[in-house]
């Protein structure tokens, strides 16, 4: 899908990918660290327009932080642009999982098993025991 991925779009996804470890890591707080995350993302699709990669990695922080309709909106829209990514699919799986659809979350999940992952965007945490 993304033949040449803007260097200001892949440092706003470096940078919110960093905010996230860092919350999961325990290295900074896991709240500011997210909110960071989501407003570098927010901030870089203000700047650059609707992009799929953006709105991915939006979407796994939204996950993260139990934002769940916010997360299926933009991983919906990120699919909608053509997002080809693994990670749009199966976030929205989790998104979709964590709104009680069920039947929605299964097919979004064998979606994201035959596609292809970006080395730009990462999966939303997620705990399949839990569910």
């Amino acid at each position: 899908m993304h033949d040449a991925v803007s260097p200001a779009v892949v440092h706003a996804l470096l940078s919110a990918r960093s905010e996230v470890e860092a919350a999961f890591a325990g290295t900074r707080d896991a709240d500011t660290a997210l909110a960071t995350a989501a407003a570098t993302l927010e901030a870089a699709l203000s700047a650059h327009g609707e992009d799929a990669l953006l709105l991915t990695g939006l979407g796994a922080v939204a996950c993260d932080r139990a934002q769940y309709a916010h997360a299926r909106e933009v991983l919906q829209r990120a699919l909608a642009l053509g997002s080809d990514d693994r990670h749009a699919a199966f976030n929205l799986g989790v998104a979709l999982l964590n709104t009680g659809r069920m039947a929605q979350a299964r097919a979004a999940f064998e979606q994201a098993r035959t596609m292809a992952a970006s080395p730009f965007t990462w999966e939303a945490w997620f705990d399949p025991q839990a569910h």
